[in-house]
C-alpha cells in the first residue's frame, strides 16, 4: 500500500512540474477539430504530432475581432493595439513591410542559422526571398523576419460542367483576354443568376484588377532605387489598357434572351460563393497551392489554367505566401490572461511550432492524411513522388502542375512594399470612380478621350497613393504645413478653454448654497461619490489626457514613440480626404436627423392616440430593437443587392423598372446605410416622446375641446409646446450620436463606393488599426469632438434650465 501511494505521488509530481514548466503559446489560429474536411484533418494532424513532440507546449488558439472583407488587415492590428496579440503572427506579403517597419516581428536569424540550409531552401521559392528577407528602415543589415508554410500562386479556375452546359470544350480554358470576354458572354445569363465570372467589391475591389494591370504589363508599386523608397506606378498606358477591359467585363450593355437590359458578364455583389458551388459562376481567379495543388476540388469538375494573356503577352498570375513570424513582444507585452511568461522560452517555443509546420515531417503528415482520405490525385504530383506515392502519379489531374510552374515563372509576388495592405484599397477608388464615369457615359466614346480621360483618374489616385499611403511629401511644404498648424493650434486652444469657460458659467449656480457644517455627511457625500469620480477619470479623462499626448506624437505600438509637434495637425490640414469625410459626416447627420428624427415624435402621438390594443401596437414598432444589429445590417444588405435576386429589384422590375444599383450607386449609398438603421431606431425613440406625453395634464385637453380646437390644433398649441424642452434636448444629441454612428456604414459599404459612405468616424478608426498612425488618428478625433463641443455646450445649456416632474401613470 505504501509503495503504490509512493507511486502515485512521485506521478502526480511529475505532472506537477510539467505542469509548471509547460510554455503557453498562442497561435494565429489552429485547426478546428470539429472540421471533417480533408485538408481540416490534414493540419490538425500536424498540430497533433507538434504536440506529442513538444509536451511542454501549450498551444492557445487566438480569436480577434473581424471585419467583413478586411480580416486579414484589421484583426491581427487590432489585437496588437489592444495588447492581445498572438505570439505567432499571421502575416502575407502586402502586410510584411508594415510589420517590419513597426517593429511588429522578431528577426528568426539567430534559429535559422541553427538549421540545414537545403531544408530551407526545399521550404522557400526563389521568389519569396525578397519578401521575408529585407532590410528594415534605418539598418544595414538585411534579416529574415517570417518564413512561409504554403506557397500559392493565383490562376484562372472554371466549372467544367458549365463549360459543357455553354457548349464549350471544358478540357480548354481561355488563352487571352479576347477568348475571356468571349466565354464569359456566353456563360452569361443574369436573369437565371449565371455569370460567366465573378469580380470582388467592397474596399478592395482593387483585388480582381491587379492580374489584368500585371497582364497588361503594368504594377501597383515599384521600388524607386534613386530615392530609395517605394512609389505607385499604376497610372500608365498598361492601367488604361487594365482597366478599360475591366469596365468591358462589367459594364458592356447587351440584351439577355428575356429581352431584359443587362451590364456586363461579371457578378460583383452577393453570396458569389454560394453562387459558385451551385454551378452559377463560370470562371474566377483562385489560388493553387504548392502543397495541395486544387486541394478538395474535383478534378473532374473544376479546371486550372494559366491567367488569360493580356496585352504583355503573359498572364497576371500573382505569386503569394502564408506565412508566420514571431510577434517582438511575444511573452512581454502580450500576456493578457496568460500570467507571467518568459520571453525567451516562448520565442523559442514559437520557433519550434514555426520549423515544425511545414517540416518536411509535417509536409509527409498532410500528404498522408489527404491521401487517405480521397485526394491523392489532386496532390502536388512533386510531393507524391518524394515521399513514396508513385502509384498516384499516373492519377494527377493533367496540366495543375504545369499551371503552377507556368505562375511562378510569368507571375509577379504581390505588393508588399510601404503600408501595401492598403494597396487594394487606394486602387479601387479610380475603379469606382472610373466605374461611375462609364455608366453615366462621361468617359466619352472617342477612344483616344475615353483613354485620355482614364489615364487622368489613374494619375489622380496614383498621386493620392504616393501621398497618403507612402506618405511622399518635400520636407519644404512640410515645414511650411507645420508653421501653419502652429497658429491654428493656438486658436483651437482658445476655442477649447472658451468652451469649458462657458460649460462652468452654465453649470455654477446663481446663488451659492453655504456648505453643510457636518463633517459627517460631507464625509458620506464624498464616500458616496468618489466610485463615479474615479471610473470617470480613469476611463474618460485618463485616455483624454493621454490622446493629447499621442497628438504631439508619431505614436507607435511598439518601441520609441518620437515626437512629430504640429506635424499630425499640418496632415490633417491639408488632407482632402479628411475634410471630405467630414462633409459626408454633415450629409449623413442631415439624412439621419432629417428622416428619423422626426418620425419617432410622430409615432409616439399616433401611439398615444390609439384607443385599442396599444401595447401591440407599442410591442411591433419596438421588435426591430429587439433584433440584433448585425442581422438588421446583413438583413438590408440582402434587400440591396443590386441583381436580379435582390429583393428590392424584384419589385422593382415587378412594377416595369429598371433595376437599382442600391449600396453600389454613389447617390444612393448614404442613403440606403442610414435607413436601417432608422427603422430599428423610430420604434425605441418614439417611447421617450410617449412617456412625455403622459405628463400633459388632461385639464389642456379638455380645454381645449371647449374652445373647439381640433387635432391640429392641440399639437400645435398644446403638444408640442409642452415636448419643446424635450424635442430641443434629443434633436441636440441626435446630432452628436450621428456623427459617431460609423456601425452601419462599417460592416454595410466600409465607405464605399467610392468613398460616398467614408464619414469622419470610419476614417478615423482606419487611421488607427490600419495605418497605424494613431497620432493622426487621435488629432482627427479632437478635431471632431470640437465640431461637436457647440452642440454639447447648448444641450447642457438647455439641461440646465429644465425642470422635472413624474408623469402620471396611464390609466388605461
Amino acid at each position: 500500500m505504501r509503495k503504490a501511494c509512493k507511486v502515485w505521488s512521485v506521478i502526480l509530481l511529475l505532472c506537477t512540474l510539467t505542469q509548471l514548466s509547460a510554455v503557453v503559446l498562442k497561435v494565429f489560429e489552429l485547426p478546428d477539430p470539429r472540421a471533417t474536411d480533408a485538408a481540416s484533418k490534414a493540419n490538425a494532424a500536424v498540430v497533433q504530432a507538434f504536440k506529442k513532440k513538444f509536451p511542454h507546449i501549450d498551444l492557445r488558439a487566438f480569436s480577434g475581432i473581424k471585419i467583413d472583407k478586411m480580416d486579414l488587415d484589421a484583426a491581427p492590428l487590432m489585437a496588437i493595439a489592444g495588447g492581445v496579440a498572438p505570439d505567432i503572427l499571421y502575416v502575407n506579403f502586402r502586410q510584411s513591410d508594415t510589420y517590419i517597419q513597426n517593429n511588429f516581428l522578431y528577426p528568426l536569424d539567430e534559429f535559422i542559422a541553427k538549421e540545414d540550409p537545403e531544408l530551407l531552401n526545399l521550404r522557400v521559392e526563389k521568389p519569396v526571398w525578397q519578401v521575408i528577407k529585407r532590410k528594415q528602415k534605418g539598418q544595414s543589415e538585411e534579416k529574415v523576419w517570417i518564413l512561409p508554410y504554403e506557397t500559392l500562386v493565383r490562376v484562372l479556375m472554371y466549372r467544367k460542367d458549365v463549360f459543357k452546359r455553354a457548349g464549350l470544350d471544358p478540357n480548354r480554358a481561355p488563352k487571352d483576354w479576347d477568348e475571356f470576354m468571349e466565354y464569359a458572354a456566353k456563360l452569361s445569363d443574369p436573369a437565371t443568376n449565371n455569370y460567366g465570372t465573378v469580380l470582388a467589391s467592397g474596399p478592395q475591389a482593387a483585388y480582381d484588377w491587379l492580374p489584368l494591370l500585371w497582364a497588361a504589363g503594368g504594377d501597383a508599386v515599384v521600388w524607386d532605387e534613386k530615392a530609395q523608397h517605394w512609389k505607385a506606378a499604376f497610372a500608365s498606358e498598361a492601367g488604361v489598357d487594365a482597366a478599360e477591359y475591366y469596365l468591358k467585363i462589367l459594364n458592356t450593355p447587351w440584351t439577355d434572351k428575356h429581352g431584359r437590359p443587362q451590364e456586363g458578364y461579371s457578378m460583383r455583389d452577393g453570396d458569389w460563393g454560394y453562387y459558385w458551388t451551385e454551378g452559377k459562376i463560370a470562371m474566377r481567379m483562385d489560388y493553387l497551392s504548392q502543397q495541395n495543388m486544387g486541394g478538395r476540388y474535383d478534378p473532374n469538375l473544376y479546371g486550372f489554367a494559366p491567367a488569360p494573356q493580356g496585352p504583355a503577352g503573359k498572364g497576371g498570375s500573382e505569386i503569394n505566401c502564408r506565412m508566420m513570424g514571431i510577434f517582438s513582444g511575444a511573452g512581454v507585452s502580450n500576456n493578457a490572461g496568460l500570467g507571467d511568461r518568459d520571453p525567451v522560452e516562448v520565442r523559442q517555443a514559437a520557433w519550434e511550432y514555426i520549423k515544425f509546420y511545414d517540416s518536411e515531417e509535417a509536409r509527409q503528415i498532410r500528404l498522408k492524411v489527404m491521401v487517405e482520405n480521397g485526394y491523392g490525385r489532386v496532390q502536388n504530383p512533386v510531393f507524391l513522388k518524394r515521399y513514396g506515392y508513385d502509384e498516384l502519379l499516373r492519377h494527377s489531374p493533367e496540366g495543375w502542375l504545369e499551371t503552377f510552374q507556368t505562375a511562378m515563372n510569368e507571375g509577379k509576388p504581390e505588393p508588399f512594399g510601404d503600408n501595401c495592405q492598403k494597396v487594394y484599397e487606394f486602387m479601387t477608388y479610380p475603379l469606382d470612380e472610373l466605374i461611375k464615369l462609364d455608366r453615366s457615359g462621361k468617359l466619352g466614346t472617342d477612344p483616344q478621350i475615353r483613354r485620355a480621360n482614364i489615364l487622368k483618374v489613374l494619375q489622380a489616385a496614383q498621386d493620392r497613393t504616393n501621398k497618403e499611403m507612402i506618405g511622399i511629401l518635400p520636407q519644404a511644404e512640410k515645414i511650411k504645413r507645420e508653421r501653419l498648424a502652429a497658429v491654428i493650434a493656438a486658436l483651437i486652444l482658445f476655442a477649447f478653454g472658451f468652451t469649458l469657460w462657458r460649460v462652468w458659467k452654465i453649470l455654477t449656480p446663481e446663488q451659492r448654497i453655504k456648505p453643510s457644517k457636518s463633517s459627517r455627511r460631507t464625509f458620506w457625500i464624498v464616500i458616496l461619490l468618489a466610485p463615479a469620480v474615479i471610473s470617470i477619470f480613469m476611463w474618460k479623462y485618463v485616455p483624454l489626457i493621454s490622446g493629447s499626448v499621442m497628438a504631439a506624437q508619431d505614436y507607435k505600438l511598439v518601441g520609441h514613440s518620437p515626437w512629430v509637434g504640429f506635424g499630425n495637425l499640418a496632415e490633417v490640414l491639408f488632407d482632402a480626404t479628411w475634410w471630405a469625410s467630414v462633409g459626408r459626416t454633415l450629409y449623413f447627420m442631415t439624412l439621419s436627423i432629417g428622416l428619423g428624427f422626426w418620425p419617432s415624435i410622430i409615432l409616439a402621438i399616433m401611439l398615444q392616440e390609439v384607443s385599442h390594443g396599444k401595447l401591440i401596437y407599442r410591442v411591433i414598432f419596438y421588435l426591430p430593437a429587439v433584433i440584433s444589429g448585425v442581422i438588421v445590417i446583413y438583413l438590408w444588405k440582402l434587400l440591396y443587392n443590386p441583381g436580379d435576386a435582390g429583393a428590392l429589384n424584384q419589385i422593382l422590375m415587378a412594377l416595369g423598372l429598371p433595376k437599382s444599383q442600391w449600396i453600389q450607386d454613389e447617390k444612393l449609398a448614404m442613403l440606403c446605410v442610414v435607413l436601417p438603421g432608422i427603422w430599428a431606431g423610430i420604434g425605441p425613440g418614439s417611447l421617450i416622446y410617449l412617456a412625455a406625453l403622459k405628463n400633459i395634464p388632461n385639464e389642456l385637453y379638455e380645454a381645449a375641446d371647449i374652445d373647439g380646437a381640433g387635432f391640429f390644433a392641440k399639437l400645435r398649441h398644446i403638444v408640442f409646446p409642452s415636448l419643446k424642452a424635450l424635442i430641443i434636448i434629443q434633436l441636440i444629441a441626435a446630432f452628436i450620436v450621428a456623427a459617431q454612428s460609423s456601425d452601419f456604414i462599417l460592416v454595410m459599404t466600409f465607405g464605399g463606393p467610392n468613398e460616398a459612405t467614408r464619414v469622419a468616424d470610419l476614417l478615423i478608426f482606419e487611421k488607427a488599426y490600419l495605418y497605424l498612425k494613431f497620432g493622426l488618428a487621435t488629432t482627427m478625433a479632437w478635431i471632431l469632438s470640437l465640431m461637436l463641443m457647440g452642440f454639447t455646450v447648448m444641450q447642457i445649456k438647455h439641461i440646465s434650465r429644465m425642470e422635472f416632474r413624474v408623469a402620471n401613470g396611464d390609466e388605461q
